[in-house]
């Protein structure tokens, strides 16, 4: 049985006519933002039991929709991971809807949008197969007028079919059925947002979306936050017993499989014992943790990494730090990049997701194969005994987020593909 908590939501409708449209459109947005209209329902679905960059993106999305122009709810099909992280005011003004349990038929979804009858309902895929495939044809088949999903990671891909004839066939039918269902439910959805290149490429190329309703708005960060903030990294530097002239690595990443934090510890090994000093700072938490502090102590890691666990605000870490490295299998937009990236630290990021669009190798650091602590470990080397190139790089990432990744343009035109402000 669901269970609700606290209030309701709304966001200004004057903002939709302020989000970049042009002509006839944008005038007929100002004129109904000029009368009394009712508010648009928005309803939010979640399905994950971590916070992390989905989540944190859908936050950044609400707090901007807030307002007297909508009526925002979030559906949980786990848990409330959201309230924490909002102002009591914030929060006041969002209905969040707890099921604790994945809404498993058809029906079950068609009863919720139903009942509920939303104007616009967003998916929020932290990945591909977070919903079953028939959610968004219940939102359709109930009436509700605009449906979107926001995928965050690319969807795996797809293996090569093996064994017997008849398995291969079995296996074959299978797949099959799996991409109709697909192909059938994102036909079911006005758009489909995908916040990196790469996803959407997977998506249209492998999986068969179309390519119509899929387009790319990549993630952001406030530019003002990151260039009015004082600088704490000599603080923390302090404080974890580092001198001011170390070369320190920073990874903001969760502790889980996906994330291949083993590997960064292989390759801080690999350094120490090639006689490169080097400490690295973690900032995270999940299921993996207690496996990755044995794994540090058994190669020796205690005093040269930091396990810090989850941190809020990671700025003063970044501002700590000489570089920042993520060493994942997969991977969407990673907005702890364009964070380091801000912060003007040199990326040595792993081949996946939107890491190779966001980090030019040699230019704003490296582009590494994933899963080569060999690699991990040559490029950290690297900047760690250059530090002329090092400083290049950081002003080169520097200027690449200022290049056009600031959050309040790309949750603009978020807000517009949401609102039916924006095709498609």
């Amino acid at each position: 049985m669901a269970h609700e908590k606290s209030g309701m939501t709304n966001v200004s409708s004057s903002s939709i006519a302020s989000a970049g449209l042009s002509g006839e459109r944008a005038a007929t947005a100002e004129t109904r933002s000029s009368s009394p209209a009712k508010p648009r329902t928005l309803l939010f679905v979640t399905n994950t039991g971590e916070y992390g960059g989905a989540e944190k993106h859908l936050l950044d999305l609400i707090r901007r929709l807030i307002g007297p122009g909508a009526k925002i709810s979030i559906l949980c099909l786990q848990e409330d991971l959201y309230t924490g992280h909002l102002s009591c005011d914030q929060a006041a003004q969002i209905k969040f809807i707890c099921y604790g349990r994945e809404l498993q038929s058809f029906w079950e979804w068609y009863r919720v949008f139903r009942d509920l009858r939303p104007d616009v309902v967003v998916f929020v895929r932290a990945w591909l197969w977070c919903y079953r495939w028939h959610a968004p044809v219940a939102a359709w088949l109930a009436g509700i007028p605009r449906r979107i999903s926001i995928a965050h990671l690319p969807p795996p891909v797809l293996l090569e079919l093996r064994g017997g004839w008849f398995r291969r066939g079995l296996a074959r039918v299978r797949r099959t059925l799996q991409l109709l269902a697909l192909r059938v439910s994102a036909n079911a959805q006005n758009a489909v947002v995908c916040v990196s290149d790469a996803i959407r490429g997977a998506l249209i190329r492998d999986y068969g979306f179309p390519a119509s309703k899929t387009i790319t708005i990549p993630n952001g960060i406030s530019l003002h936050e990151f260039d009015q903030r004082e600088n704490r990294g000599l603080a923390v530097r302090e404080r974890l017993g580092l001198g001011p002239q170390e070369f320190v690595l920073v990874c903001v990443a969760r502790l889980s499989e996906q994330k291949r934090i083993d590997v960064l510890l292989l390759s801080m090994a690999k350094l120490l014992e090639a006689g490169v000093e080097c400490k690295c700072i973690i900032l995270g938490d999940g299921p993996l943790r207690e496996d990755l502090l044995r794994q540090a102590a058994s190669l020796k890691l205690t005093r040269h990494v930091f396990f810090e666990g989850f941190q809020e605000d990671v700025q003063s870490y970044l501002q700590a730090a000489s570089a920042f490295v993520l060493t994942s299998d997969r991977e969407g937009g990673p907005i702890a990049t364009l964070e380091a990236m801000a912060c003007g630290l040199p990326c040595v990021v792993t081949d996946v997701g939107w890491n190779a669009e966001l980090v030019t190798n040699r230019v704003h650091g490296f582009v590494v194969a994933r899963g080569s602590a060999d690699e991990v470990a040559a490029a950290v080397s690297y900047l760690a005994q250059h530090p002329h190139e090092r400083l290049g790089m950081s002003k080169m990432s520097r200027a690449r987020i200022r290049e056009g990744f600031d959050i309040e343009d790309r949750m603009a035109n978020l807000k517009d593909v949401i609102l039916g402000c924006a095709l498609p």
